[in-house]
């Protein structure tokens, strides 16, 4: 499994409650098209950082979400949000297993 890190900078601060409600409402419903998708959760960045948001994003494999990318579901998600945001910097990390959760 990867995890992508994708930081996120609002066009106008003006679109943030729009982005969040679009975030809630339809990018978190819509990753349950996505097969390769197995986790996802949009962060709102509260104290430093150049970003006004960072999406983690685990998947499979790359190459499934290359797939998932070329799907009409994920052309949908991505025209919405290049009308209110960009991604400044995309990460992709291989996680240190087993990691750490509660």
């Amino acid at each position: 499994m990867l995890t992508i890190i994708d930081k996120i900078k609002l066009k106008d601060p003006a679109y943030e409650d729009d982005f969040v409600k679009w975030v809630r409402e339809v990018d978190y419903l819509t990753c349950h098209e996505l097969p390769s998708v197995q986790s996802f959760c949009v962060h709102k960045v509260m104290r430093g950082g150049d970003c006004d948001f960072v999406e983690t994003i685990t998947v499979s494999s790359w190459k499934a979400f290359e797939q998932d990318m070329a799907s009409p579901q994920f052309a949908g998600l991505v025209a919405r949000f290049s009308q209110m945001a960009d991604v400044s910097e995309q990460l992709v990390c291989d996680p240190i297993a087993p990691g750490y959760q509660k």
